[in-house]
């Protein structure tokens, strides 16, 4: 035990460091954060803060990771630090564009669908054909035949990209993705230590705690946005996390703000495409309260409200 509140006291402190010096080399180099015109008229009063935050949990998080993980006994974690990575650094080259070009688009839509689900592929075929059989799928996802490899390796593929972009959906509002993020990982850490999987373990506590200092920096107001350099691969990291230690169908419920934000906007698409009516005045859903008249921090922290909820929930409900 004490050796685990070290560790994330070691990784609280480097991250807090490095993201302080960050914050200071992007404001240094004007790299800052264009924002959409489709927004919330409130929110371009945002123009011109610092974006790519995320890279320093992000670095933070791989380096206590490749110094703390066990990859010799399980290499399975390996690759999921390899998943994390890669999905950075799509999300830093999306990141890169939008600075590069003052702009809120940067790489196109199928470009980043194809690089995800290409590393999402490779990373569920590594899982498949080195340690898929039978026994490592229970509950629920076993009666619906998801022990056949094929199966589950869509299954895993549309995990991590959905995940992903479900929650790169939910970084819109200052410290939202970051404390829906921090839960949810507390949670993953708790499944994990009851099955007994101390990589997972780790690699949870570590993310947590790279991931907390930045919350000082993104949180009432934002001095600097994480960016798709940080939230892609959060994402990635917490569906990554499920898919390794059997508890698939927890990633819904311990996830549910990222479900209910990604929900809200396919519906709303779907609903105006079809029936030329909106059902929400704004998607991502948080957005629709803003509009509402509810002040940014109270909707933020009401979702982190139902995302301790829903993470509890998870837990309590994880035999599925």
């Amino acid at each position: 035990m004490l050796d685990r509140l070290f560790l994330f006291l070691a990784t609280a402190i480097f991250s807090f460091f490095l993201t302080f010096i960050l914050v200071r080399v992007v404001e240094f180099f004007h790299l800052s954060q264009s924002i959409r015109q489709e927004g919330p008229a409130a929110h371009q009063s945002k123009a011109g803060t610092p974006t790519m935050g995320g890279i320093a949990f992000v670095l933070i998080i791989i380096s206590f990771g490749l110094i703390s993980i066990n990859f010799e006994f399980d290499p399975r974690y390996l690759a999921l630090i390899i998943l994390f990575a890669g999905y950075a650094l799509i999300g830093f080259l999306d990141d890169a564009i939008k600075v590069a070009k003052k702009r809120n688009l940067g790489l196109g839509f199928w470009d980043k669908i194809i690089l995800q689900t290409l590393l999402a592929a490779s990373f569920s075929a590594f899982l498949i054909i080195n340690y898929h059989h039978s026994l490592t799928v229970q509950g629920l996802l076993k009666s619906i035949w998801f022990t056949i490899p094929a199966l589950y390796f869509l299954l895993s593929t549309i995990m991590i990209v959905g995940s992903a972009n479900a929650a790169n959906l939910t970084d819109g509002l200052d410290g939202l993705l970051g404390g829906c993020a921090l839960i949810a990982f507390g949670a993953f850490y708790v499944l994990s230590n009851r099955v007994i999987t101390a990589d997972a373990a780790v690699f949870c506590l570590i993310s947590a705690a790279a991931i907390l200092p930045f919350m000082f920096f993104n949180f009432p107001k934002a001095r600097v946005f994480m960016g798709d350099v940080g939230s892609l691969p959060i994402g990635a990291a917490l569906a990554g996390i499920a898919i390794l230690i059997h508890r698939e169908l927890s990633l819904i419920i311990i996830g549910g703000i990222f479900v209910i934000e990604a929900l809200s906007v396919i519906l709303q698409v779907t609903v105006f495409k079809y029936f030329k009516r909106r059902i929400f005045r704004m998607t991502p859903i948080h957005h629709h309260f803003e509009l509402l008249g509810c002040p940014e921090n109270f909707v933020v922290i009401g979702f982190w409200l139902l995302a301790v909820a829903c993470g509890v929930a998870g837990v309590c409900i994880a035999r599925l």
